[in-house]
């Protein structure tokens, strides 16, 4: 028998609790809320496996229901999409900073919705699957950067980069890297005016993807509560599952991801430089075909009317 998730709406406005009990009814177990302390309230009772969340609500709005609920052990890791008419990147920026995972525009379309419920249920599945292993696995990496270094670290890292001849490479070299900290992780990549993304997940979302884009000059390290984003030259790490149990543990592996992070930078750079003189080699070559071709033509052309 197939698992039914339930889904707890809130807003305010029960015209549009309707609609979305009207859409989700036969997929999911809707229960829903008409402001964040009766969200809050239902959440200690049902423990919903995903919360649709307007922002705008009396009460307590949505932005601070979610800080709450982030802020409480026990239901922490539920999922939460805002569903708002606020669409700004500022106030989508301001979601993620709640803790939201994904954010969801007012009017929104139907398949929009269902994709977004069915990628961040199977996301946060994923995640939690990862959170069970995560305090050992962290133990036993915190113990490894102890005797090798944090440097070595990135050293290992480094050497292992020099194999790498594109960015896909590179790129699944780190996401590699950080799963054996049981960390996930999702990778903005630039090169050149090319933009691509890598991630654990089998997809990213777009409001992990407009976060990256907004916040990649706003600093080195960026927190949202357990999401650390990243920023280098070339690209972001977004960090889902950052260690908060221990405040010594987690400033360190924010300074040895730090290291690993140089370590992708400066391989990223040389991969610029490789691509750039790979691009004149080959501009070289044509141009030289051009004036041998040229030349030759020149000899045909005074074999053909030699010079009197």
């Amino acid at each position: 028998m197939t698992q039914q998730y339930t889904i707890l709406a809130v807003d305010d406005e029960p015209f549009n609790l309707e609609i979305i009990e009207e859409l989700l009814e036969d997929d999911y177990k809707i229960t829903t809320a008409v402001n964040g302390q009766i969200c809050l309230d239902t959440v200690a009772k049902i423990n919903p496996d995903l919360i649709l969340m307007d922002v705008n609500m009396p009460v307590f709005d949505g932005l601070s229901t979610c800080k709450k609920l982030k802020e409480t052990p026990e239901v922490a890791n539920i999922p939460v999409i805002f569903v708002s008419a606020l669409s700004s990147p500022e106030e989508k920026m301001a979601g993620y900073q709640a803790g939201g995972e994904d954010y969801l525009t007012k009017p929104f379309n139907e398949d929009e919705l269902l994709a977004k419920i069915e990628l961040t249920i199977k996301a946060a599945a994923t995640l939690a699957e990862h959170e069970k292993n995560n305090a050992e696995t962290m133990s036993m990496a915190m113990t490894a950067m102890a005797t090798a270094g944090d440097v070595g670290t990135a050293l290992q890292f480094s050497h292992a980069s020099f194999a790498c001849k594109s960015p896909d490479e590179l790129a699944q070299l780190l996401l590699d890297s950080y799963e054996s900290y049981d960390l996930m992780v999702s990778i903005r990549y630039v090169q050149a005016n090319t933009i691509k993304y890598y991630s654990h997940s089998e997809t990213i979302n777009e409001t992990e993807k407009q976060i990256m884009e907004m916040a990649n000059d706003k600093g080195r390290f960026i927190d949202f509560g357990k999401r650390t984003l990243m920023n280098y030259e070339r690209g972001s790490v977004l960090i889902k599952n950052m260690p908060l149990e221990d405040e010594h543990q987690y400033g360190r592996m924010k300074d040895s991801l730090g290291f690993l992070g140089d370590s992708a930078e400066a391989r990223a750079k040389a991969l610029d430089m490789e691509a750039a003189l790979k691009r004149l080699l080959n501009s070289s070559k044509e141009i030289l075909l051009e004036v041998d071709q040229t030349y030759k033509l020149m000899l045909r052309t005074l074999m053909i009317f030699p010079l009197k």
